[in-house]
């Protein structure tokens, strides 16, 4: 039933219908403009000025993980605001996941799912007009956090 769930979790984050989705590349943004070819630069795809670092307000119940990078940000307002938000850390998954089930628990949302194996794990908590859940995922030397929540 977790497998299904996390599956459906999953088809769900890929989902683009309705979305305003931060444009990313695999080197975490550019400023470049998507349509036109890119020509390389004196400074490179690297370089500080050409790195776009996606942001948003996370609410408190389900915030940014302390010490971790933005990766992408996707936002829908079709139905109602729901916000999935890439991040990445190189911390372990059982830490990343007591610091979000003390969070969803302090803000009064109650647990629906708590998966954890093999250094990946699936986390979901709601409240009346509040949804959170986390995905935890390898990707290398680093853990990649995906934070879905709507109702800030």
């Amino acid at each position: 039933m977790r497998l299904v769930l996390m599956l459906g979790l999953a088809a769900l984050g890929a989902c683009n219908l309705g979305e305003n989705k931060t444009p990313q590349s695999n080197s975490v943004g550019s400023n470049e403009d998507q349509a036109s070819p890119s020509t390389p630069d004196e400074s490179g795809p690297s370089s500080p000025q050409n790195m776009e670092v996606p942001s948003i307000a996370m609410p408190e119940f389900a915030p940014q993980y302390p010490g971790s990078t933005i990766r992408s940000v996707n936002s829908s307002q079709a139905v109602q605001n729901v916000h999935e938000v890439t991040l990445e850390t190189s911390d372990d998954a059982p830490t990343i996941m007591d610091f979000y089930r003390d969070k969803f628990s302090a803000a009064g949302l109650q647990k629906t799912s708590d998966f954890q194996s093999g250094g990946t794990g699936m986390l979901s908590a709601v409240a009346k007009k509040k949804k959170a859940s986390i995905a935890i995922t390898k990707s290398g030397a680093i853990n990649l956090i995906i934070v879905t929540y709507s109702g800030d």
